[in-house]
């Protein structure tokens, strides 16, 4: 008995070369009114539907979901469908529930369920050369059936207050980086498009990212996103931009309006130390001189007795074959790729969720973009250059996870340092001590508060340390007292809307 193939496609894309296929292998072909136009109109072979189910009457829709189809997919003994090649059409156009329940039946009856031209490419390929389809080639088919039919499921629910649903497809497995225990760890990918979604970025050296490799790549992707989009904002370009992180952190950020060097170089020496072994991003191409810039340093090895940054991960929208032939020879050093970050723009996604024990949370993304003209600012007149530091500070603070209550420091162009809470008082202390430990001079550097200031004992440490310019949100009961200090010390500061505190990363 010949094998059965059901076609009914949204997009006839290929149709007939594989309809051809199908047929020189000694299948029979049954199809959707549509789909047996194309297909007889061409010579090939092909059963409409409705002859198939022996309807004459015109109902004012197709006959697939007649019982008979429904026998033939799913039944074990008699005649059978053997594969489905249904493209629904998307939910703008309509509910196609019944090209989507033909691909369930044909799941639900284990038969060969395809739902993209270049699965059924796959498809038909393998049969060509083995003849039939292979356990793991079919069990992809029907996990992917499934879980793209659960997801236009989850599309239909308007309404989002009752119900959510996250579902994800497998990209790659990772590298055992943390707890052996901790196995196996994999990357998953949504639905929803977005270029710089980490599976989107290519690997050019370097073994297999490991689960905590991209935790933190995704959040150092995060902070050049809300710097881009900050400046974007301001001046509707984008300058040279280096970030330098540790567990996704940025210890080091510059900025350059002329030479991507002096971004790099700037940011690689906020924080010498703590940059070992960690994280970079930049917006630009890294060519040989970056690439040297970020292997190692002579005034490294002076401050440090280690001229080596050891760097783990490099995020670059391009690396040219002199920067991989510089940067490639680490086992540990992963080269990741993605042109989108040229221009980086923040997450499309309407909400941000977080698994907790027996669920997950789900709030609006943390997308807060920093624009001085919306806000108040109490003091001297800003300058572009102090906006430039600004912009550093709060993209930084904004999105970093020190414990709570961040508070960044930069001047001219460059971060200097950043603390954590869990009080404001440890944030600015923790900040200003691993500046000054550094070497930096902070006389008229700025800062940036990701919560607003509840007594005066942090704005006094930021005083004391020679910082006049900030940012922090307004709010607590104390508000009143905290801006009259600020003012009395003469700091200019920039309050930000109550309603966007950071708290960041929690």
């Amino acid at each position: 008995m010949k094998k059965k193939a059901l076609f009914s496609l949204y997009k006839d894309d290929e149709v007939e070369k594989f309809a051809r296929s199908l047929c020189s292998l000694g299948w029979e072909i049954i199809a959707s009114k549509e789909t047996y136009d194309i297909l007889s109109k061409k010579g090939i072979p092909v059963i409409n539907i409705a002859e198939f189910v022996g309807i004459k009457q015109d109902y004012g829709f197709p006959p697939t979901l007649h019982p008979k189809i429904e026998a033939n997919l799913t039944c074990s003994k008699g005649e059978r469908i053997d594969l489905v090649y249904v493209i629904p059409y998307p939910l703008s156009v309509g509910n196609d529930i019944g090209g989507r329940t033909l691909l369930a039946l044909a799941a639900k009856g284990r038969r060969i369920p395809v739902m993209s031209s270049a699965d059924m490419g796959r498809v038909i390929s393998t049969l060509k050369r083995f003849g039939k389809i292979p356990q793991n080639l079919h069990s992809m088919l029907l996990n992917k059936t499934n879980a793209l039919i659960a997801s236009h499921f989850d599309d239909l629910i308007k309404e989002r207050g009752s119900y959510d649903f996250i579902a994800g497809e497998f990209q790659y497995g990772l590298c055992n980086g943390e707890n052996p225990y901790q196995i196996p760890a994999e990357l998953f990918s949504i639905k929803k498009q977005d270029s710089l979604s980490l599976h989107n970025f290519r690997r050019l050296s370097g073994e297999i990212p490991c689960f905590t490799n991209l935790a933190d790549s995704d959040s150092i992707i995060q902070t050049l996103c809300l710097a881009s989009e900050a400046f974007k904002l301001r001046y509707k370009k984008i300058p040279y931009i280096c970030i330098v992180a540790k567990h996704g952190n940025a210890c080091g950020m510059a900025i350059s309006w002329h030479a991507a060097p002096e971004a790099v170089n700037k940011a690689l020496f906020g924080n010498p130390r703590s940059i070992w072994g960690g994280e970079v991003a930049v917006n630009f191409t890294v060519d040989k001189i970056i690439a040297s810039l970020l292997y190692k340093s002579k005034k490294r090895e002076k401050m440090l007795n280690d001229s080596a940054w050891m760097l783990d991960i490099i995020l670059a929208p391009k690396f040219t074959r002199e920067a991989v032939g510089i940067l490639g020879n680490r086992k540990h050093r992963k080269l990741l790729e993605n042109k989108a970050l040229s221009s980086p723009y923040l997450a499309l996604f309407k909400d941000g969720y977080r698994f907790v024990r027996g669920g997950f949370l789900r709030q609006p993304q943390n997308n807060f973009v920093f624009d001085v003209r919306k806000t108040e600012v109490a003091g001297s007149r800003l300058n572009r250059h102090i906006i430039d530091s600004l912009n550093i500070a709060w993209s930084v603070a904004w999105s970093s996870n020190h414990g709570g209550n961040e508070v960044a420091i930069a001047k001219d162009s460059q971060l200097l340092s950043v603390g954590g809470g869990p009080s404001t008082v440890e944030a600015a202390s923790a900040a200003v001590i691993k500046a000054q430990e550094c070497g930096h001079n902070l006389e008229n550097s700025v800062f940036a508060a990701n919560a607003f200031f509840p007594f005066i004992d942090a704005p006094e440490i930021l005083a004391n340390a020679g910082l006049r310019v900030g940012i922090v949100p307004e709010g607590g009961k104390r508000e009143s007292l905290v801006k009259k200090f600020f003012h009395e010390k003469r700091i200019t500061m920039v309050y930000l809307p109550e309603r966007y505190r950071g708290f960041s990363r929690h």
